[in-house]
């Protein structure tokens, strides 16, 4: 009975030996497979080296080298042939397949920025979101964080994006993009009309941030919220003050122009014609 025992470990050992074995050989078979393909794109062989790695996904899909073969094939259709779709499945299907690779976190960021590039904000808000679910430690989750509610902001998903902006500024109040979140909460709310909440939020902006990078559109955004409740003459006072403390800003002469003018005709009883927002630019991330 021993014997039957001792039999019956050796040939579970022996079965482990030769899994371990052909494992080994995959791994170094797809690692001159991989290794190949690096050099082919060193010398400028852009389409051969991703039928390398091609070859290393198909034939070793288990080995250790098939993220780095998913990774390399994105990055080289994205930056190097300018096939961003191809770029996103790849990065896609590394995240999806390889979720522990060292390459996910940022693959999965590449996609939402490719949409995001290509003005496909519905798309890079659902890849954002994804990001901050599957890697909720990583250090660039504020950043990821702020490039979710910019999307929303995008798409007009202003009450949407300000309930994610008041999160992202209570649990990071003081990080780098806490000062650009809570600025475009007060465009958000210009944007619905909202506009003692605008100035309400800009001013809070300025009092937080005095020397910050949105300090002039925070003081450009109360001017204008003034100016779009009506509040013509104290719109006028601060545009001038601007003009003064910002003469290269051309937007403050054509929009001081125009309040002056409604705020004559107001005062004629002529017919105003309110000043026509031209549209707001992208959040920068």
């Amino acid at each position: 009975m021993k014997r039957k025992k001792n039999q019956r470990r050796n040939k579970a050992f022996l079965i482990f030996a030769a899994i371990l074995l052909t494992i080994s050989c995959e791994n170094q078979r797809a690692k001159r497979e991989f290794d190949s393909g690096r050099k082919l794109y060193d010398q400028g062989s852009y389409l051969e080296a991703t039928r390398n790695w091609e070859t290393v996904l198909g034939s070793y899909p288990q080995s250790d080298r098939a993220d780095d073969a998913l990774h390399w094939i994105g990055v080289t259709y994205y930056v190097d042939l300018d096939l961003p779709d191809r770029a996103v499945a790849a990065f896609a299907r590394l995240v999806k397949d390889h979720p522990d690779s060292p390459y996910a976190p940022e693959d999965q960021i590449l996609v939402a920025e490719i949409f995001r590039s290509q003005n496909k904000f519905a798309e890079a808000l659902t890849e954002y979101a994804r990001f901050l679910k599957l890697f909720p430690e990583h250090a660039q989750y504020p950043k990821i964080w702020f490039r979710m509610i910019t999307c929303l902001f995008e798409v007009g998903e202003y009450d949407a994006m300000r309930v994610q902006a008041q999160a992202l500024l209570k649990k990071y109040p003081t990080n780098e993009w806490s000062d650009d979140a809570l600025y475009w909460v007060g465009e958000s709310y210009f944007l619905q009309g909202a506009q003692k909440q605008a100035q309400e939020n800009f001013s809070q902006y300025l009092k937080t941030y005095p020397q910050g990078e949105l300090a002039f559109k925070a003081r450009m955004g109360i001017a204008r919220s003034l100016e779009e409740e009506g509040s013509l003459k104290e719109a006028i006072d601060l545009y001038q003050t601007l003009k003064t403390e910002y003469p290269s800003e051309r937007s403050v002469d054509t929009r001081l122009q125009s309040a002056q003018k409604r705020y004559e005709n107001k005062q004629s009883g002529a017919i105003e014609v309110p000043y026509e927002e031209p549209p707001t630019p992208t959040p920068a991330p």
